[in-house]
């Protein structure tokens, strides 16, 4: 009964968000989103001899050893796009601290579930990567309303577990989608900081990195004696919450832990959007997405 029970409630959820999301996706942003692809969506076409100026990126490696001379791949404009979104699941993705009526998962699961509509509603593909749930579940990209609402079901019924790594991650993202895509990564960011794997993503993507933390976390109230648990190891401590010095220590080492992440995201040039499971994300998820189209070169 216990599993019913919670089975119906979590339907609940997945069908207000669902609601939700279909209507600001049609009403507040389906233009910012469609605006914030840098590029158009290219299909290979053929090759020609690479010229001053070319992206280098482009060029085929193997075609120019066997000419000796360097060739780029020839692209034509495809209207369609990918949207990925790649959600953090882990167990530390799961607190929601008091005064937040959503976890950070949940949270995490309405935004997902508004850029998704607004890729159904543009003809574009959304897919899903989950990680940090022991095993990494994979989503494949399809059009349609329906893709929608399993990326939501499977954002909410996901199970915890430990974090990923990024390196894996970054593998597995370039394993599987070879299409360059908008690639929305979601996380409370609370693994070590990866420059690599960022800037790997980065050079084949379109990657915007989405922080989500709750209040509660980012400062810790003077609560008197507590004991805190780590969610994804079981580890747990005690210690005096009423002491500044303990609260103090944990904020400035929480500061320099993001401040290491923003540097990297600063370094590669990525956009990259910070938020509290408090916030209203449709307006700074607005204002990334204007600020990306203005950074789009015609």
């Amino acid at each position: 009964m216990v599993n019913i029970d919670k089975t119906h409630e979590i339907m609940q959820k997945v069908r207000r968000i669902q609601l939700r999301a279909r209507r600001l996706a049609a009403t507040s942003f389906a233009g910012e989103y469609r605006s914030g692809f840098r590029g158009q969506g290219l299909d290979f076409d053929d090759f020609r001899e690479y010229t001053p100026g070319d992206d280098p990126r482009f060029i085929d490696w193997k075609v120019t050893a066997r000419t000796g001379t360097p060739y780029v791949r020839k692209f034509h404009e495809e209207r369609e796009q990918v949207l990925l979104l790649a959600v953090d699941a882990s167990s530390s993705m799961r607190y929601a601290g008091p005064g937040s009526e959503d976890t950070k998962l949940e949270y995490a699961a309405r935004i997902a579930a508004v850029l998704a509509y607004s890729a159904a509603l543009n003809g574009d593909k959304a897919g899903l990567l989950l990680y940090g749930s022991g095993k990494r579940f994979y989503l494949p990209p399809a059009k349609g309303t329906q893709q929608c609402l399993r990326i939501v079901r499977e954002i909410l019924t996901a199970p915890g577990g430990s974090d990923d790594s990024l390196g894996h991650l970054s593998e597995e993202i370039l394993r599987t989608q070879h299409k360059r895509a908008m690639l929305v990564l979601m996380s409370d960011f609370l693994c070590p900081a990866d420059k690599p794997a960022m800037g790997q993503l980065a050079f084949r993507h379109e990657l915007i990195p989405v922080r989500v933390n709750d209040t509660v976390e980012l400062e810790l109230p003077e609560a008197g004696v507590v004991d805190l648990m780590n969610p994804e190891t079981g580890h747990q401590v005690r210690i005096n919450l009423s002491m500044p010095a303990p609260r103090d220590a944990y904020a400035k080492s929480l500061r320099s832990h993001y401040a290491e992440w923003d540097h990297f995201f600063n370094q590669l040039g990525i956009d990259h959007l910070t938020l509290r499971t408090v916030d209203d994300y449709l307006p700074p998820l607005r204002r990334l997405f204007k600020r990306r189209s203005r950074l789009i070169v015609r």
